[in-house]
């Protein structure tokens, strides 16, 4: 199956597809952002990536079964009218759209903000709906916690999986998500039942699953007031792993002068909150053989997201530690990707 992948990135479809069931070869793939591309030609060569999609005609794009995108969500300026394709000229799902017209893959899985689907009181996400089934899609979507995929981060991010021509044969009762059953019954639109029978069965992994051994100083949270606030505080740890967020104090702001979200300290036996694409990334406590606290690694932040350590090396290798953490907060989840692509074939099939 012949693959078309926009707004790349570093390739976190590319790696989710590579791990599934699916046999697949990517023929096309556009990122701007040179060094997420330098990234991505590390790991997967240079061969079919191309730069800024706006300036590709889609007329020149390779044929393709299977269009996948995280495409870069901005306010539609008229979101809410409900003219479908006119509604979204000048953003950039604009650009999806254009080449499914164009091309007419057979299918397409697209990945974006859990806040998409409550944008404009749900509009936008309407007009995005209506816009797909428009090109002729028939649509399913969700949103689903990277969690699910035995990842230690609440992840949170809406999902959406098109068939060309696809029965319309939608149940309005969503399993997984209260907010999405809710859109789900408040408006039309053509849609089947995909992620209602979607299932993940990988193993649980917890904060302290992923870690690195480092001391290194550019990750640590240390001065002489923090080194006496462990001296004299004793923190009640329960070192059973646990499938949520464990935060297990706040550092007080004259121990550590930053924002709130920067002075709290996580337990490692917990997940981890969802990781951003800044280098001011969660502090967690190590408490043997001695106390300390610690920032996430870039290759941590990486393995959160379920990248392995070849694709990370290389990636670490090529570019900064400040676009190591901005990649790494960036990208889509593998592990989630190959899920739903797993779970995908039988609908190929079937077609």
């Amino acid at each position: 199956m012949e693959v078309a992948s926009l707004f790349a990135g570093i390739g976190g479809f590319e790696v989710g597809i590579k791990e599934s069931n699916l046999d697949a070869k990517i023929v096309f793939a556009s990122e701007i952002d040179i060094h997420a591309r330098a990234s991505y030609i590390v790991n997967f060569g240079e061969k079919n990536l191309y730069g800024d999609i706006t300036k590709i005609p889609e007329t020149e794009i390779p044929d393709h079964d299977l269009l996948v995108a995280g495409f870069p969500c901005q306010a539609f300026s008229i979101a809410g009218k409900q003219r479908g394709f006119n509604d979204i000229r000048g953003t950039l799902f604009f650009e999806v759209a254009r080449i499914l017209k164009e091309k007419q893959p057979k299918y397409f899985l697209l990945e974006n903000v859990k806040n998409l689907v409550s944008h404009d009181n749900g509009n936008t996400f309407k007009t995005i709906i209506k816009t797909l089934n428009d090109l002729g899609y028939t649509i399913d979507f969700s949103i689903i916690n990277s969690l699910e995929a035995g990842l230690p981060q609440n992840r949170e991010r809406t999902y959406i999986v098109g068939i060309l021509g696809g029965k319309n044969n939608k149940e309005k009762i969503e399993k997984r998500n209260n907010k999405i059953n809710k859109l789900k019954s408040s408006f039309e639109y053509n849609g089947f039942n995909f992620f209602n029978s979607l299932e993940f069965h990988n193993p649980q992994k917890y904060i302290k699953d992923i870690l690195e051994e480092t001391k290194n100083e550019r990750y640590l949270i240390n001065n002489k007031n923090v080194k006496e606030f462990l001296k004299m505080n004793c923190f009640k740890e329960n070192k059973t792993c646990v499938n949520k967020i464990v935060k297990l104090f706040d550092l007080p702001r004259n121990v550590w002068n930053d924002m709130e979200r920067q002075r709290r300290v996580y337990s490692i036996y917990g997940i981890s909150p969802t990781i951003l694409a800044r280098s001011d990334t969660a502090k967690i406590y190590i408490s043997t053989p001695e106390k300390y606290i610690r920032k996430l690694t870039p290759k941590e932040n990486f393995k959160l997201q379920g990248f392995n350590d070849f694709f990370i090396d290389n990636i670490s290798r090529t570019v900064s530690m400040t676009q190591q953490y901005k990649q790494a907060g960036n990208a889509v989840s593998p592990p989630v990707i190959t899920a739903i692509i797993n779970h995908f074939i039988s609908y190929m099939e079937d077609n």
